[in-house]
């Protein structure tokens, strides 16, 4: 079976500086999103447990 030479897949595009732009914003919003949800679940567990948490044999 010969292979034809159009249906070779093309290498992608390069990206241009403004969807790179944006994909870096996007990044950097979705690390703030991530780190605020662990910051969340971290003082929920601390105000879940209170202040016998520092009570406990170790």
């Amino acid at each position: 079976m010969s292979q034809d030479p159009q249906d070779k897949k093309q290498p992608p595009a390069p990206f241009s500086p403004e969807d790179m732009a944006r994909r870096n914003r996007r990044s950097v919003a979705l690390a703030l999103v991530l780190g605020g949800l662990v910051l969340f679940f971290f003082i929920v567990t601390l105000a879940k447990t209170g202040p016998a948490i520092l009570n406990r044999p170790l």
